[in-house]
């Protein structure tokens, strides 16, 4: 049996070797980026000689927007990302930046390319060299950063990286486009609406206190429970700055209104055990999302149909609505499943519960005027518990984390 054991270990990957988990993130990015760049499939007979004709008369980068262009930049930028840090270390740094970036440049023109030959889409030399850029700038990020995220050690644990992934899943939400503005009369445009006509509903209010509650609860699981009291405040801080400075952003007086009490409802939370009170978060998540799909509930006899193709409202009307709209889904989705797995669930159950509420509510969607019910959601949902399960490896790592017997330990605990 040693010898047998011995030989196991012989043959286990190398450390220069990446988690195969990171192999699969590459591949999915990769098919998320063809799916999206070839819907809806309607492809047409057509000359490649015209194509590439077609594709380079139109490459005008002043008509491209702000939104379209960060939006461009943001699809590839996973592509690169992972595609570095699934290469071997043993490689030298420039090597895998230097693959990362020639695939994401030949799979966007390759899209370019094929698009010509779809109906409805348009194909232009402008989207090529953001996402092009997008892929280096993921493939530059990666050099540093992979390295790290496989480094073992309590500051670095599979439970601090899904909570610092869903952190950012809330920062891609919030502070859509990215785009900053040194113009101070964005800045008076963006407090204009509350300070000329300041407006509140207690939906609305209930719907901020809820998602900065798990913010709260996230950074905890990153920073310690302790550290989260004054984190959430710079969070709160930065994020609400940050709505001033980007473009086309604007600030909300049942935000700001929510900001105290979100704070109040964590330190009320901090009593309890991290597993009850992870649970009562977990359960005003989810009213939250079932509101938000649901309300107003304007019940109409006739439906309309129910959309099997993935991501296919995605794919019409304002791109940078689309994308910020997506960003919100994922983080929603993503943090309810993270929350049912702390409370005990496994993954696969907590995502398929997730998944399968959220096909219920499409289905109820299509009695709703105004709403796109589709499948899109219940994908998002599933995908988010595969991607979990990842990094994590079992839902038993988050239920095991430092400091989850209380959510702030006692004076007589120190920080895990």
């Amino acid at each position: 049996m040693p010898t047998q054991h011995a030989n196991i270990r012989n043959h286990q990957a190398s450390p220069a070797d990446p988690p195969r988990r990171i192999l699969y993130a590459f591949l999915i990015a990769t098919a998320f980026i063809v799916y999206a760049s070839l819907y809806p499939f309607s492809f047409h007979p057509g000359s490649l000689i015209d194509a590439i004709h077609t594709m380079l008369r139109d490459h005008n980068m002043h008509d491209q927007p702000w939104s379209g262009l960060i939006a461009n930049i943001a699809f590839y930028w996973p592509l690169g990302f992972f595609c570095t840090a699934a290469q071997s270390r043993a490689r030298p740094a420039w090597r895998r930046v230097c693959w990362a970036a020639i695939m994401g440049l030949l799979l966007s023109l390759t899209m370019e390319t094929s698009q010509v030959f779809i109906a409805g889409r348009v194909s232009t030399l402008t989207d090529v060299l953001p996402n092009a850029v997008g892929a280096l700038a993921g493939a530059l990020l990666a050099v540093p950063t992979a390295h790290h995220l496989n480094r073992s050690g309590p500051m670095n644990s599979p439970v601090r990286q899904a909570a610092t992934v869903l952190l950012l899943m809330f920062l891609a939400y919030r502070l859509y486009p990215y785009a900053p503005s040194i113009d101070l009369h964005d800045y008076w445009r963006a407090l204009k609406p509350m300070v000329l006509h300041p407006q509140a509903s207690a939906y609305s209010v209930a719907s901020y206190v809820i998602t900065w509650s798990v913010v709260a609860a996230l950074l905890a699981d990153v920073a310690g429970w302790l550290r989260s009291r004054w984190l959430i405040i710079l969070a709160m801080a930065a994020v609400t700055c940050g709505q001033v400075v980007i473009v086309n952003n604007r600030l909300s007086l049942s935000e700001l209104i929510a900001l105290p009490i979100a704070i109040m409802l964590w330190q009320f939370l901090a009593s309890f055990h991290r597993k009850r009170a992870t649970a009562a978060l977990a359960t005003v998540l989810a009213l939250l999302i079932i509101g938000n799909r649901l309300l107003p509930f304007d019940w109409q006899a006739s439906s309309h149909p129910f959309g099997w193709i993935p991501f296919a409202s995605i794919m019409h009307g304002s791109m940078a609505a689309n994308t910020q709209a997506l960003a919100e889904k994922l983080f929603l989705y993503s943090s309810l499943v993270w929350l049912l797995a702390v409370t005990g669930l496994r993954y696969r159950t907590a995502g398929a519960l997730v998944a399968i509420g959220l096909f219920v509510t499409s289905v109820l969607e299509t009695h709703l005027p105004g709403r796109s019910a589709e499948i899109t959601d219940a994908i998002i949902a599933a995908g988010a518990a595969v991607a979990l399960y990842w990094i994590t490896g079992s839902s038993t790592a988050l239920r095991n984390a430092p400091g989850s017997h209380r959510v702030f330990p006692t004076k007589a605990h120190t920080e895990g």
